[in-house]
């Protein structure tokens, strides 16, 4: 006779069956959801989040540095680091922008969020371009000041500074997208009366102020004008208000500003004359030589 099995042994049987059908059940389902993602993925045209540095990254990648990476070379870096199937590529680009206190550039004091026509046209041109871009708030002197780019640009804390008109010095260090705004022309304006005898015609004894970092600068006057200033006529301000000041307590004769930012309303300020262009190209986004940002 055979050896007959036990009631026990059929119930052992059936419980090992039982766990191996949850087995292959659990398998096929997280297959399909791994295939549901990449599928996902694939055919999103979403834009990626990642993590970057904080200042001074210039928006990198905070995973490796392209320097460590690839030895600077900044190409091989992005054509690795690009997720092409997606219609924004990964890297956050950094965009510096500052406060001008009107229309071009403001911080909206309920938000606390920057508007004006500078921020319309950064998201325009990054949509327009597949870029993730991010604002950042900073002073234009760390983007160029006294005929050299700044630490700004130059140390990577950012990929562009915004509204930066084309010069010669300028364009020598740095490059430029397709202006967005036309060419400014240079400004000579007084105190109402002109009180202390401005002389546009006898310039090589008046003492003029400018305003740091602008291209309204000296060079500026001896390109249109060829007059070269001596650094005693030469006085240079941080900001608009403290120009007004020392133009008000006779500290300087006349000030040299962009004509577009001379007063048309308040009577302050008396235009004595504008001159020719000494630009070669309006209003743009100045980046680094080596930038990847308008490719």
């Amino acid at each position: 006779m055979g050896e007959g099995r036990s009631s026990r042994d059929d119930g052992g049987s059936v419980f090992v069956l039982l766990c191996i059908l949850v087995l292959i059940v659990g398998i096929v389902a997280a297959a399909g959801m791994v295939m549901a993602v990449l599928n996902y993925n694939r055919n999103s045209d979403a834009p990626i989040n990642i993590n970057v540095e904080g200042s001074g990254s210039g928006g990198r990648d905070s995973s490796e540095s392209y320097e460590s990476k690839f030895g600077g070379n900044q190409e091989a870096y992005y054509s690795e680091n690009r997720v092409t199937d997606l219609h924004y590529d990964s890297r956050i680009w950094n965009i510096r922008v500052t406060d001008y206190g009107n229309r071009m550039a403001y911080v909206d004091r309920r938000t606390r969020q920057f508007r004006g026509y500078l921020i319309d046209v950064i998201n325009a041109v990054c949509q327009l371009a597949g870029r993730n871009c991010e604002i950042i708030d900073d002073d234009g002197l760390n983007c160029w000041n006294n005929d050299f780019p700044q630490v700004g640009l130059m140390g990577k804390w950012y990929d562009a500074c915004t509204a930066y008109s084309v010069t010669e010095a300028r364009l020598r260090s740095m490059k430029f997208t397709k202006a967005f705004k036309p060419a400014a022309r240079p400004a000579f304006l007084t105190s109402p009366g002109n009180p202390l005898g401005f002389d546009m015609n006898n310039l090589s004894v008046a003492k003029i102020g400018f305003l740091a970092g602008w291209w309204a600068n000296p060079s500026c006057i001896t390109s249109v004008l060829d007059i070269e200033l001596d650094s005693n006529q030469v006085f240079v301000y941080n900001d608009q208000s403290a120009l007004r000041r020392a133009l008000q307590d006779g500290e300087v004769d006349a000030i040299c500003i962009s004509n577009e930012l001379a007063p048309a309303t308040d009577g302050s300020l008396q235009v004595v004359e504008e001159l020719d262009a000494c630009l070669l190209g309006g209003d743009s986004l100045m980046m680094r030589k080596d930038s990847l940002l308008d490719k």
